[in-house]
Order: structure tokens, then sequence, then C-alpha cells
């Protein structure tokens, strides 16, 4: 007999894997051939005309009272893949019995599978047999089962079984297995079973023992029904895991839908351990039902332990499951040809709804933490519809804060099948106060969140301090870090009034702030990029002003410091400048480098220049820690308005200096070593009346020197000057000149020196003035009231 083409018509609608499709689209031709005593079998499969996926050959022969059935069968559906099957067994005359020996062996190659390249061969000789596989790509065992036919049914005592999980997890396992038929028919088959699973993790060896007693399978009026004890004790190793476990259970039901029920005291129980975590996962299932839809009852699970954001972690959920599969659809599918998985989900409630309440230790603010709230999983999504998380108060370095709260706004909603997460979040609380007195006041940060996953999500919000902001935040979380830009419009200064101590009694009047910049958050810390600048500000104190202060600030902050280049410093601007008796006008500085400083990391100031005394100061560069020394230049001075500072009223002194003061800040010997003053051009020296007649009243000698020296003016002038870290000035000059009111204008030299404590003399010099503005002050203040 021979069949010449033979093909399947919408073979396309069968929802088949791969490696069946092909058979299934092919051309089949086939041809039989018996001669008496044997019969012969041969089989082609081609796809595409000429491209032979499947061979099949085997003969059929009597030998006396027995059938010897042998053959091979070869299948390459696609490149890469080959299978190959051989077999020999012998049958009887009554073909319901079983054969009374054979043997048969499978070999594959396929890189898709687990195991890529493997044999595994089946064979059996009477009452005795062996089932046993190999896996020849890592030339180890998978399975050895010797197998016992016995006179009511079949007994495996103590196979082994070998798997390495994920590559490199290895897998050892025991089972014994005695199936019982009844004296007529196969069913129902009474059964006792004893398995053992050896896993090894970097915590060890682990061991979890499944054993039943007189189960049934095949039971009732249909023989479908299942009744089994099992119970399960012991522990699983993976990596740094360790899964505990205590159950005992039913199993019942039919066949298409088998139901396991777990008796009270039924426990799992899972400790993860990694070198910045450990979690404990304990998960009471008393009276859980699993069944063909899911899981039955109340549903609890507790997790303790600690993380790198949290200490003394302890969350629970507890809640009511109602045919719950916590998206495992390949375990809860249905065991019917005509239904699918989806009609499934569809008749099934899939929901655990959820209360969840726990507390933990925030460890980067150092406060505990409270979150109540509920939500349910149903389906393919799980929902928050309320959280409310309150902390205690918070104090870290340099920062206090009033109890933090979080709570949900809006729904929290993660579908994760469709990777879609949605949410909308707002955190408050009374103040920030920083250890310097200034403070935020009821702060308020609204946050959206939008993406594909609780790892993988935009945000966008805005922050709120009483009348500062909004600051508007926009950001992505992905790969355990979040990205993004913080944006501040254009807004007045005195939106930062709080962050000035009650007790430094400053008043911001007038300015604006403006600024952006991008963000970056990870384990690695914090980092800033950007820029913000404040304009036009006037700020007002007790004992001086400042006004029209403008500031650029690039902002680059990393590794826990703020860094400034050269190329691009911070630069600050001021039209007048008055503290005390001094005032200052068109002040400007840069400054650059790293904060906190160091010796290899200074904090460097350049470019400073200064108006005042109707001449200026530049300062040509100064580093923090100061390890070199620095230079003051005062240029085209006026000397009277020097001595007006000093209230000195015995000399009139009119004319302009230059200065070079060099200066070392911290210098145990001088602050300024070894400073140069010269002249430019006239100077003019006149002594008060009342220090002239003084002077005269010693005697014919002073007399003369004074008359000849009360009124001068200079043709030369220089001077050294030092100052010791305890404020003690030397002055030591040298002055060459005359009388302009003598006619012979005869040269006078003179060499002075004077010493005098400068910061004593200042806090006189200042009193007097600092009266004078906190009286301006006051006034200003009750203006702003």
């Amino acid at each position: 007999m021979s069949i010449q083409h033979f093909q399947l018509v919408n073979s396309k609608e069968l929802n088949v894997p791969p490696l069946v499709r092909e058979l299934l689209d092919a051309n089949v031709a086939a041809t039989a051939y018996y001669n008496g005593s044997r019969l012969q079998l041969t089989a082609n499969a081609k796809v595409n005309d000429d491209n032979l996926i499947l061979h099949h050959q085997s003969t059929l022969t009597r030998e006396n009272d027995m059938f010897q059935w042998q053959g091979h069968t070869d299948y390459q559906p696609l490149d890469g893949q080959t299978y190959h099957l051989h077999f020999s067994t012998q049958l009887k005359d009554e073909m319901p019995q079983l054969p009374h020996q054979g043997e048969l062996r499978f070999d594959w190659q396929n890189a898709d599978f687990s195991v890529s390249k493997g044999t595994l061969q089946f064979n059996w000789n009477g009452e005795q047999g062996q089932i046993s596989a190999q896996d020849l790509s890592r030339n180890k065992p998978l399975l050895d089962v010797p197998f016992t036919f016995t006179s009511d049914g079949l007994a495996i005592n103590w196979g082994t079984f070998y798997w390495t999980f994920d590559g490199y997890q290895p897998i050892k396992g025991f089972f014994g297995l005695a199936l019982r038929k009844p004296q007529e028919g196969w069913l129902p088959l009474g059964a006792d079973v004893d398995v053992i699973v050896q896993t090894f993790g970097e915590l060890g060896k682990g061991e979890i023992v499944v054993s039943g007693k007189n189960g049934e399978i095949g039971g009732g009026n249909d023989k479908n029904r299942l009744y089994f004890d099992l119970k399960t004790r012991g522990d699983l190793r993976y990596n740094t895991t360790v899964a505990q476990t205590n159950l005992e259970y039913h199993i019942g039901g039919v066949f298409d839908d088998p139901i396991l029920r777990f008796r009270t005291g039924s426990i799992f129980k899972m400790d993860n351990v990694q070198p910045t975590s450990k979690i404990h996962v304990r998960l009471p299932l008393d009276n859980v039902q699993i069944g063909r839809y899911g899981l039955e009852g109340r549903l609890q699970a507790t997790l303790q332990g600690f993380t790198p954001q949290f200490e003394k972690l302890n969350l629970k959920l507890d809640g009511q499951a109602q045919e719950f599969i916590a998206g495992i659809k390949t375990v809860f599918d249905l065991r019917s040809e005509h239904q699918d998985l989806r009609e499934a989900e569809m008749r099934a409630a899939n929901r655990w709804d959820w209360t969840i309440d726990g507390d933990a230790l925030w460890k980067s603010l150092n406060t505990p933490v409270n979150m109540k709230g509920i939500g349910f999983w149903e389906a393919d999504h799980i929902e928050l519809n309320q959280l409310a998380a309150h902390s205690g108060n918070v104090h870290t370095s340099g920062v206090k804060m009033a109890p933090l709260a979080l709570e949900l706004k809006d729904r929290l909603r993660w579908d994760y099948e469709a990777e879609h997460i949605r949410g909308l979040l707002q955190a408050q609380t009374e103040w920030i106060e920083f250890d310097y007195g200034g403070r935020f006041v009821r702060p308020v940060f609204g946050v959206g969140i939008d993406g594909k996953s609780i790892g993988d999500f935009n945000l966008a919000g805005d922050l709120k301090a009483g009348s500062l902001g909004p600051i508007d935040v926009t950001a992505r979380y992905e790969n355990q870090a979040l990205k993004g830009k913080i944006s501040w419009k254009e807004q007045s200064a005195k939106v930062f009034q709080s962050l000035f101590p009650q007790q430094w009694e400053w008043i911001i009047r007038h300015g604006s702030i403006q600024g952006a910049s991008d963000f970056e958050i990870d384990g690695e810390g914090v980092a800033l990029n950007g820029e913000f600048n404040l304009r036009g500000a006037e700020i007002t104190f007790p004992d001086g002003e400042i006004q029209a202060l403008n500031i650029r600030f690039p902002l680059n902050y990393q590794n826990l410091a703020l860094q400034t280049a050269r190329t691009k410093p911070v630069r600050v601007s001021a039209k007048n400048i008055r503290m005390g008796a001094l005032a200052v006008s068109d002040a400007s500085f840069d400054m650059f480098g790293t904060y906190p400083n160091s010796a290899k990391q200074p904090l460097t100031l350049q470019k400073v220049k200064v108006g005042v005394f109707d001449g200026s100061l530049s300062v040509p560069s100064l580093s923090f820690p100061q390890r070199k020394m620095a230079e003051l230049s005062f240029n085209n001075i006026d000397l009277a308005q020097v001595m007006e500072l000093a209230q000195y009223n015995q000399l009139v002194l009119n004319g302009r200096v230059n200065a070079t003061l060099p200066f070392w800040l911290g210098h145990k010997e001088c602050l300024i070593c070894n400073g140069r003053l010269e002249q430019v051009g006239k100077l003019n020296i006149k002594l008060n009346d009342s220090v002239v007649d003084g002077l005269k009243k010693g005697g014919w000698t002073e007399s003369t020197l004074v008359d000849l020296m009360k009124e001068m003016e200079l043709e030369k002038f220089h001077a050294n000057v030092n100052l010791t870290p305890d404020g003690k000035m030397a002055l030591k000059a040298t002055i060459a000149g005359f009388n302009p009111t003598k006619r012979t204008h005869n040269p006078i030299t003179l060499n002075y020196t004077h010493q005098e404590n400068m910061f004593e003399l200042w806090n006189m010099i200042d009193y007097g003035s600092q009266f004078e503005q906190n009286l301006q002050y006051r006034l200003y203040r009750q203006l702003e009231q």
C-alpha cells in the first residue's frame, strides 16, 4: 500500500509550538509492505516540495507467539534542530497487556532547550525496567529511575533526578512511587509517594521532603476524583535565599479541576540575604485553598528585616483572596481543551483585597516611619487606593524637620502586563530648620508618576514652602536611578526671608531669584548640574545694608561637594555695601573650586574688586585654605576719607596713596606682612589748633618745631606696615616735605613710628555708626510691617 500525498488542511488554525508546526504543514508520503511474515512501514515528510524533514522506518515481525517491532525515526523541523528515536519491543498476542520486553532511545539537539543536547533511554525486560537521561552538552546525568512492574501495579524504589537551575544552581532529588490498581480494571489507583529534593546555595545545602500515603487517583463514580493527603517539610536554598516549608495539605477534586487545601498550621517562610539587606518573608497558609482558578481564603504576608534605605522593617499585608492567581498563568490554566485561559480569567474573580500596615526606621533621616494603606491585586493590575505614612522628628547633620507625612492624592495603579503605572502623591511637613537658624515653612511636594513599572517611570511635580516656589520637578526613574530637571521660575527674592534666622534681623527688601538644574539620584548619592541667579537684591540688617546684589551661581554638586570650574565661576557683584562705619561700592568677585574645601581641592577667590575711600581695592587671587601669601592692592585711596572713618581730629590729611599689603590669614606671626604705602601726587598734613597750642606749652624747642611742622606739603612719603594676628599694628614711615606757609620752603625730613591695636580701634569707630544704622533699620522694620 502506498500513499503518495497527505497533508492537513487549515492546520494554521491550530495553536501548536514551532516544533510541531513544520510537521503539520508538511507533505507526507507513506508505504506499507507485507510479505506474509513481516510488515515494513516507511514514511517521509517534506516541506517546500523537496526538503525532507522527517523519515520513519520500522518492521513488525512475528516470532512464535510474539511480535517483534523495531525501527527508527529522524526529525529535523528547523535548521539546528535534530531528533532521533530508536525503538525495539516485543508484543504479545493480547494487545492490552504491556509489552514483555522493550527498548527506546530518544536523542535530541536544540539550542533553544535548557538541555541543548541530550538522550533519554527507556528499557524493560519482564518485571524490571530502567529510565535514564543524560545531558550530553554538560556530560551530566538527568534521570536514573529503576522501576518494577508488580502484580498490582508499578513501584519505583528511589529513583534519582538531577537539574541545573538558572544555568548554575544544582538540584538533586530522590523519589519513590507505588501505584496499585484494583483487582478489576485500572482505576482507582492507590498511590504512595516520597520525594526528597536537595538544593545547594551560598548558605549551604537544603533538603525538602514531600510524602503521602494511601492516596487515590481516579476514584468516584466517574473514575476521575483525587484524594491525597501530603506533607512538605524542610528548606530550599538558592544563592543567598533560604525557603522553609512546614505544610500539610489535601489534594482533592477531579482531574480537570483539582483542589489543594492547606491544613491549619501550614506556613511558608523565606529569608533573602544580600550584602546590604536581609528580608524575612512569612506566609501563613491556614485553610487557603488552591484550585483551578487560583487561591481562595485569607491570604497574609509579613516582611521583616532591613534594606539600604530602611532598618527594623516590619510590614504586613492581610486580606481576602478570591480565585487569585498572582499572575501565574502557566500554573493556573484550564484543563479543558474547549476553553482557553482568557475565558478562565474572565470567569474567575482573580482578586486579593488587602490592607498594608507596618513601620520601619528610615536610615537616611534617622527617624521611625509608620504606614497604613488599603489596596488590591486584581487580574493584571495592582492598585493602592489609600496610603498614609508618617515619620517621627528628623534631625540629621545640619538639618531638623518636623514629622513628615506622605499620602496618596489619587490612586496608585500598576498594570504590570500592559506595562503602565500611574499615581499622585504628596509629601509635607510643618517646617525644615537648618542648624544656623534658617528654615522653610510648611514645605509641600506634590508629584505625579506615569510609566511602565515601579522600576521604570516618569514623574512630574512641584515644591512649595509658604511663598517659596513653585519649584517644578520633572524626572525619570530607571535602572535604580532618578534623573531629571528642577526649574525655578523667576519670583521675588523675599521668599528667602525665612532662611535668615530671626535673631539675625536681616530683611530682604528687593530682588528676584531664578534657576534650573539637572539632577541625578542613585546608589552613589546626589548630583546636581545647573545655574541659579539672584538679581537686584537689597538686604538690610542692624549694622548695615547691601544694595543691588547680583549672584550668578553655576551649580555642580557631586560626591557630597559643590564644585565650580575656573572657566565658569560663581560671580558676585553689589552696587553698595555698608557694614558698620565702612561703606564700599561696586564690589565684585569670582569664586571657583570645591566646597567643603581642602588643601588638595581649595576654594579660590579671584578678580576681587571693591570701590573704597574713593579709590579701589583689588585682590588677584586668594585660596582657602591659604597656602601662600596673597596681596591686597589699594589704589588712589583718599586719606581724608580714611581719617574721617578713623575719627582722627588731631590732624587733617589731604591727598591720595597707593598701598600693597601682603597678607596671610591664619599665619602665626603676621596677618599683614611688610606692607608698603606710597603717596600719589600732592599730600598735605595740617595739625589741629588745639594740638599746636598744647605742644607749644612744652617749651621753646617744642614751640619752634611745631611752628615749623604745623602744616606740611609732602614731597615724598612711604611707609612699611605690619599687623599681628592679635590686631597690633606697627607702622614705620619716612616723610620728606616743607612748610608751604614759610617763604624759605626749607626741607623737612621725619622718621615716624606708630603702634595701635586696630581691632580695638575698629570697635570704637563702629559703635557710633551701629547706633545710627540700628535706628534706620528699626524704621525699615516698621515700614515692612
